[in-house]
């Protein structure tokens, strides 16, 4: 082979390599999600047409002191839109209470929710004012219960690897858009978070929240995932609410039974239905 041909194939074949090598690249760029489009994986995730579940609320004080509550809830998709009602069993003060959520998909139009307070015999509509409020004196606010629209933030990986409980997953911030900012912290009560997805299962696994108001951490864990009905599912989380680093309160949620894709009635999701309960 002659010295022009030599180096003519090694240029050629350094060519080729350097094509693949970019073509290999580009393929793995394409691939990579970016936080925004890792929150719609999150939001898009199956978790039943409905669902009926008994729960334990485990609430927690300073001093360890703890007070248990037995709820059960129902919920059922509506296409985009979801709607979903709990009902306090026990203990007595808190019996036949009953919450009611419509969660609606289109962004202009604002969720609502209810709450029926038996010893008053009435239901009063939550405001978008209260939702960063506590839930039944839980560490969890309204908001948290109904879920908040993942259009309102922008998102960006704080880490693109992190282990928890033996998983990889991406760190996430999430903080409010600028242009509705102020809206989306007085009826969240959140200035930011961040959030801890699972890789393999696009599932929260933990959080942190940073409260605007007495400026409080809290910390969610979720310890306890399982597979249901080939469902993935939460089966126990915990939030806490610390301040100056030492813990205020907590609250635990442990499901005991869930069933998913049973047949539900609409007028379950009714205001007249928390007034009748179970």
């Amino acid at each position: 082979m002659s010295a022009f041909k030599l180096q003519f194939s090694i240029q050629y074949f350094l060519l080729l390599v350097l094509l693949i090598s970019f073509a290999i690249t580009s393929s793995a760029r394409g691939d990579t999600l970016t936080a925004q489009e890792v929150m719609v994986k999150v939001d898009d995730r199956y978790t039943g047409d409905t669902a009926i579940q008994d729960m334990t609320m485990i609430l927690i004080d300073r001093q360890e002191r703890q007070r248990v509550r037995q709820t059960k809830g129902f919920t059922k998709e509506y296409g985009e839109d979801s709607k979903s009602i709990s009902f306090f069993l026990s203990p007595a003060d808190v019996k036949n209470t009953a919450f009611l959520s419509y969660e609606w998909d289109d962004a202009d139009k604002e969720d609502d929710s209810w709450l029926y307070l038996p010893a008053l015999r009435k239901v009063k509509r939550i405001a978008s004012s209260d939702k960063s409020g506590s839930f039944m004196g839980t560490d969890f606010t309204y908001s948290d219960i109904e879920g908040v629209d993942i259009d309102d933030y922008d998102y960006k990986f704080i880490k693109e690897s992190e282990m928890v409980d033996g998983h990889d997953t991406w760190v996430i911030e999430s903080r409010p858009k600028k242009k509705i900012k102020k809206d989306v912290i007085k009826e969240t009560g959140y200035l930011k978070s961040q959030l801890w997805i699972r890789k393999d299962i696009f599932m929260l696994v933990n959080g942190k929240f940073w409260v605007k108001k007495g400026k409080k951490i809290k910390y969610l864990t979720i310890p306890e995932i399982e597979k249901i009905d080939n469902i993935w599912t939460a089966k126990k989380m915990q939030m806490i609410t610390t301040k100056k680093g030492k813990k205020e309160h907590s609250t635990v949620l442990q499901v005991n039974s869930i069933q998913y894709n049973k047949p539900l009635d609409d007028d379950m999701f009714t205001t007249q239905r928390m007034e009748r309960g179970l």
